[in-house]
């Protein structure tokens, strides 16, 4: 059996490697254009012997040079670059008197042919010409499935998107891919049973790497489990099958243009050889450049990609660089955004002008790769750690309110490109107000804090968690239903309850919230209308006591006939008081019943006392025994619209079997988990 097709491997991934290799197949572009430029200069200097140099052909030689200075040596020629400088003072001297002096016209003349035997030299071997470009350094995509009929609908879509796609079927052939190259992003199928634990896994290591490689999980059920355990892990996505290969690639491209659009430069240069070079070297790291020529269209440029950073050349026709850091440090708007300059005049004054513009930095040309990367990666790191402290709420560590807003907005954004639901949660700690009254505001703070950090380690990748303001936050899960969304959360509120929390007088004090869950599209449409579902869930959720999270659906208010999510028969007090707890923290309405007689009463007849939707039974009931209530149960048509999970207390085939026959949907032996039993009832009661 042969294994995958792994794409070329690169002699080096090393970003500087990836930068020389991008320069090579540059200097192969532009020696032609930078060879007209030396053809400037040659019939200056034949100007100057003849004495015919002119005003209008000095400034373009002059104009030729400086630029030459620039490429040359960041194209890996400095020898050139020194040339190119010296040429350009010659060409800066005032008046005419270098044409009148013999000596001084000989020594440019001669300064220009060797400039020309520098340019027809190319790079030093090992310098630039010895950088072979990378071989299978196209963008691609990575698919883990054993779907041919998607495998190959993706295959023609990344064609014809310029995509390249490496398809596999099992997770050990993705290794031997990922051994070699990393791929844009990966697509992966989680299959059923143990197939799932090596398919997390290898999202574990992914998502620990650096940068971490994003994954889209692929499945053909919707199981509350998988979906959970690809968002704890860092999933970027999570599609239901059947999928359009279309629909499955928009995705892709949403999440990535998400991840680069933190990384944007915006690059201004006259010269398009340096532009070339400079956008190989910013780059690296996946980073977005955008290259500008003429300066006039600055502002408009600046608005439409809003960038990171800036980077500027100080002399350019029509504005100058200087002029330019002037214009984004009067607007609001900009003025903190970080801005790096390019000069090739290193002077007092030429310095002292760009500072007092508004520059952060200043790099000298010639341009060399690490030290314009390792500059721009300093100011792009400043500009976060600012940004996460003008973004981020200092005693919660969450987003604030715009930014959560802003997240939330690219969230539904991108559940309705992929068609998957997405659940909005407002969470508040319960007794804030008490706790600040009896204990002082310090330990309402530190109950909050820890809240916080509670969510921003149970909610990654694509799901957002805010504050939206005093005590009040806002978290969004991708691909969740309202279901979905009220078990994660009391996970956290399970969590949460096992800590124990400085009261601000030498003591401690345990905590808890509530919550309540929206769905879109489902309880609406946009941001403001989920927030509002969510909050009157919210609302009820504090009015039945709180410590509980509620569906946006949901009331706490009985009819007439009593109603209740799930009925519970089960005579060990202890094993009941656990799971009415459990069950109540996901704010299912509950009923209890010790005695089995007592439990089939209430359920059958043409008036029932109550009506459920799910029946946890336990097999070894007084009165009643289990498997008798199950059988006046199914008798009485009660099957028809509850769902009962047995509680057995082996794990008998002959018990399940007979369970099974008369119409359980499920069981669960003792001693159980209850987590698993909650699963279980959540998976029952969403069937």
């Amino acid at each position: 059996m042969t294994g995958p097709e792994i794409p070329e491997r690169a002699p080096a991934t090393q970003p500087e490697q990836s930068v020389r290799s991008a320069l090579a197949a540059l200097w192969q572009r532009f020696k032609g254009p930078l060879g007209e430029q030396v053809s400037v200069l040659e019939a200056a200097a034949m100007s100057c012997l003849s004495g015919e140099l002119g005003a209008a052909q000095r400034e373009q030689a002059r104009s030729e040079a400086h630029k030459l200075l620039g490429s040359l040596g960041t194209f890996g020629m400095p020898e050139g670059s020194d040339i190119a400088r010296s040429i350009e003072t010659w060409f800066e001297f005032p008046g005419s008197v270098p044409s009148t002096e013999p000596a001084a016209v000989l020594a440019l003349s001669d300064a220009v042919v060797a400039l020309r035997r520098c340019l027809e030299a190319g790079p030093a071997p090992g310098v630039v010409t010895a950088w072979a470009p990378l071989a299978g350094d196209a963008p691609f995509l990575l698919l883990v499935d054993d779907d041919v009929v998607l495998a190959e609908g993706l295959r023609q879509e990344a064609s014809a998107r310029r995509l390249g796609l490496c398809v596999v079927t099992t997770v050990g052939e993705a290794r031997q891919i990922l051994a070699n190259r990393r791929p844009e992003a990966l697509l992966l199928e989680v299959p059923a049973g143990s197939g799932a634990e090596e398919a997390f896994k290898l999202m574990r290591e992914l998502h620990a790497a650096t940068p971490p490689v994003p994954v889209v999980v692929l499945t053909r059920a919707a199981r509350f489990t998988d979906r959970v355990e690809a968002a704890r892990l860092g999933g970027r996505g999570f599609l239901q099958k059947p999928i359009q290969p279309r629909d499955a690639l928009d995705c892709v491209a949403a999440i990535l243009d998400r991840a680069r659009s933190g990384e944007t430069i915006l690059v201004v240069d006259d010269d398009p050889a340096v532009l070339a070079a400079l956008g190989a070297i910013v780059e690296t790291g996946g980073r977005r450049v955008v290259a500008l020529r003429e300066p006039l269209r600055f502002w408009e440029t600046l608005a439409e990609t809003s960038p990171d950073l800036v980077v500027l050349d100080v002399e350019m026709p029509d504005v100058n660089g200087v002029e330019l850091c002037q214009v984004v440090r009067a607007d609001p708007r900009w003025e903190r955004l970080p801005v790096l300059f390019l000069t090739a005049r290193v002077d007092a004054g030429t310095v002292q002008s760009i500072f007092a513009a508004g520059a952060d930095d200043y790099v000298a040309k010639p341009v060399l790769g690490p030290e314009l990367a390792t500059r721009i990666s300093n100011r792009l790191e400043r500009s976060r750690l600012l940004r996460r402290l003008a973004e981020v709420d200092s005693l919660t560590g969450l987003a604030n309110r715009r930014t959560a807003e802003e997240s939330l907005g690219r969230l539904l954004g991108m559940a309705k490109l992929s068609g998957q639901p997405v659940a909005v949660a407002m969470v508040e700690p319960d007794r804030v107000e008490a706790i600040d009254d009896e204990r002082g505001y310090q330990a309402g703070d530190e109950a909050l804090g820890r809240l916080g950090q509670l969510l921003l380690r149970f909610f990654l990748g694509d799901d957002v968690a805010g504050r939206w303001g005093g005590a009040e936050l806002c978290v969004g899960m991708h691909g969740m239903t309202r279901g979905d969304g009220v078990q994660r959360l009391a996970e956290v509120l399970e969590e949460l309850r096992r800590h124990r929390f400085p009261d601000g007088r030498g003591g401690t004090l345990g905590a808890s919230f509530s919550a309540g869950v929206a769905q879109y599209p489902d309880d609406g449409n946009d941001l403001r209308s989920l927030c509002h579902v969510a909050s009157r869930a919210l609302g009820r959720a504090r009015e039945a006591g709180g410590d509980r999270i509620l569906p946006a659906t949901r009331s706490t208010h009985h009819p007439e006939r009593a109603t209740a999510d799930v009925v519970l028969a089960e005579d060990d007090e202890a094993l009941a008081g656990i799971l009415l707890h459990a069950l109540t923290t996901r704010g299912y309405r509950t009923r209890w019943f010790d005695d089995g007689q007592d439990a089939a009463t209430a359920l059958q007849g043409p008036d029932p006392e109550i009506s459920s939707r799910a029946v946890l039974l336990d097999w070894g009931l007084p009165g009643l025994d289990g498997l008798r209530v199950l059988r006046r149960l199914a008798e009485t048509g009660v099957l028809a619209h509850t769902r009962v999970i047995m509680l057995t207390a082996r794990d008998s085939e002959s018990e399940v079997l007979q369970a099974l026959d008369l119409g359980a949907f499920d069981h669960v032996a003792k001693p159980f988990s209850v987590p698993v039993l909650i699963k279980r009832l959540h998976r029952a009661l969403e069937s």
